[in-house]
C-alpha cells in the first residue's frame, strides 16, 4: 500500500512540476514587464489599464523574436553573447541551457544531432547522450581512432552534464528523436521509448 501511494505521489509530482515551473516562468516574465510598463502607461494615459502587462509581455517576446531573426539583430546578439561568454561561470551555464532549449524548441537545430547509447562509466553500464559532432580530427589524429563528440546530460536537469569523446564503433545510434530522448532523460527513465510511442499514438487518435 505504501509503495503504491509513493508511486502515485511521484507520478503526481512528475505531472505537476513541469506545469508549475512553466507557469512560474511566464508569471515572472509578466511581472517584470508589467512592473516596468504600468507606471509609464499611467503617466501617458492618466489611469491604470487592466491587462496592459499581458499585452506588453506578448509584444516584447514578439519584438525580441523579430529582432533576433533580423541580420542586424543577429549581429548585435552575437556581439553581446561574445562579451557575456567571457565570464567563466556564466559561460558554462548559458551555453548548456541554450543548447538544450534549442534542441527542445528547434527541430532543425544542429546543436544535438542524434541520441546515442554507449557504455559509461564502465563496461555493462549504459548511458544515453547526444551526438554533437560526427568527428574530431584533432583528437582522431592523437588517438588514431574515429571519435564522436557526445554531450552526456544529467537527470533530471539536462542543462548540466559532461563532454565525452567516444569511439564510433562503441556508440549505438538510437532511433529516437531529440525530444523523446530528452523526455527519457528528464524523467529518469520513467518514460521509456515504448511509452513515448504509445503517447504519440494516443495523441493521433
Amino acid at each position: 500500500m505504501f509503495k503504491k501511494v509513493r508511486n502515485l505521489i511521484f507520478t503526481g509530482i512528475l505531472v505537476i512540476l513541469p506545469l508549475v515551473a512553466s507557469i512560474y516562468i511566464i508569471y515572472f516574465l509578466f511581472s517584470v514587464i508589467d512592473r516596468w510598463t504600468r507606471p509609464l502607461i499611467e503617466i501617458l494615459i492618466g489611469r491604470e489599464v487592466p491587462g496592459v502587462g499581458i499585452i506588453f509581455t506578448f509584444l516584447v517576446i514578439l519584438f525580441v523574436g523579430l529582432f533576433a531573426t533580423n541580420i542586424i539583430g543577429k549581429r548585435i546578439i552575437i556581439f553581446g553573447e561574445n562579451i557575456l561568454l567571457r565570464i567563466p561561470l556564466f559561460r558554462n551555464i548559458y551555453i548548456s541551457i541554450k543548447k538544450v532549449l534549442e534542441a527542445i524548441f528547434t527541430r532543425n537545430t544542429s546543436s544535438f544531432k542524434k541520441p546515442v547509447l554507449f557504455e559509461y562509466p564502465r563496461k555493462g553500464l549504459y548511458q544515453v547522450g547526444f551526438l554533437t559532432r560526427d568527428s574530431s580530427p584533432y583528437f582522431d589524429s592523437i588517438t588514431g581512432r574515429e571519435l564522436y563528440n557526445v554531450f552526456l546530460p544529467t537527470t533530471p536537469n539536462p542543462t548540466s552534464g559532461m563532454f565525452i569523446l567516444i569511439p564510433k564503433e562503441e556508440a549505438i545510434i538510437l532511433d529516437l528523436s531529440i525530444e523523446d530522448a530528452l523526455k527519457l532523460i528528464i524523467s529518469g527513465g520513467i518514460l521509456s521509448p515504448e511509452s513515448l510511442t504509445i503517447i504519440k499514438e494516443d495523441d493521433k487518435g
